[in-house]
């Protein structure tokens, strides 16, 4: 199986409410004219958050709510968007324009932009970066820009250890929901994956094939084993693909457990010695 999953996503949505709110969470540049909101506001799968440091592969939807102070034609408003990243040296990472590129107009009153941001491919766990949001008004020179520092890094609660193995990038994804799973929380029959990309510090055959013992376990917190396979490789397999993306699967049946469920995955190249290992605590429920 070839996961091609989470790579970086900007899309503008539009959602329609009436909500009032109040305070600008901290952290946000915003340089405007003519155009104002009540409130921006940041959520990912576990809810609302307001932070500056993303797990990698985490999304996060902005909500820029009761935004007005658009010139209205024929009673309907015209924005439009543009949404960028940089780097802290100034270099462009994404850019994305005119995400509101349409026809149609929209009620102010009812009007509510929000934009999605998946921290992921093509930036990287532990490097820094600078968010910018441009909305406009097609009709006039108004104008709402917001800016946001952000840094990424791996998700704290895989705890890995390598010896003589590498890796570049390392997430929990939940196919089920298809998202990358930032706290430790699954449900039961969820499809659950470690991915593990870029891994590297094996030794190559003639052939082209690295030959590699990796073992998976599940554990109750009272120590009963619920699942272990220790030969999840039978056989060698190609270096490309294992630089590529290597996974293994996570799954639990319906049925009552003694949370927290210990899962380690385990890597060792059967050549050098080399070796990876990450665990992690999960809640299941």
């Amino acid at each position: 199986m070839k996961f091609k999953i989470i790579y970086l996503a900007v899309i503008f949505c539009l959602c329609f409410s009436c909500r009032k709110v109040d305070s600008q969470p901290k952290d946000f540049e915003i340089d405007a004219y003519k155009l104002s909101n009540t409130k921006i506001k940041m959520e990912n799968h576990t809810g609302e958050v307001n932070k500056s440091t993303m797990f990698y592969g985490e999304k996060i939807t902005l909500f820029y709510e009761d935004i007005s102070g658009f010139k209205k034609k024929d009673s309907l408003v015209y924005p439009d968007m543009h949404i960028f990243v940089t780097g802290q040296k100034g270099d462009t990472v994404l850019i994305q324009k005119n995400l509101l590129d349409n026809k149609k107009g929209f009620i102010e009153e009812e009007l509510n932009l929000r934009s999605n941001l998946t921290f992921a491919e093509p930036m990287k766990s532990g490097n820094s970066y600078i968010m910018h949001v441009n909305i406009i008004d097609k009709n006039s020179d108004a104008y709402y820009n917001v800016k946001k520092d952000f840094s990424i890094i791996e998700n704290p609660m895989l705890n890995t250890k390598t010896d003589g193995l590498t890796y570049e990038i390392l997430y929990l994804f939940s196919q089920t929901r298809n998202i990358s799973i930032i706290d430790n929380k699954i449900s039961p029959n969820e499809s659950v994956y470690i991915l593990l990309e870029g891994l590297e510090g094996y030794k190559v055959d003639a052939d082209g094939k690295v030959d590699l013992e990796a073992s998976i376990s599940l554990t109750e917190a009272n120590g009963r084993v619920i699942n272990q396979n220790d030969n999840l490789f039978e056989k060698p397999v190609s270096a490309r693909d294992l630089k590529d993306q290597l996974y293994a699967s996570i799954s639990l049946t319906e049925g009552e457990v003694k949370n927290p469920v210990t899962c380690v995955f385990k890597i060792k190249d059967k050549n050098s010695g080399h070796t990876f290992e990450t665990s992690l605590d999960l809640i299941v429920e």
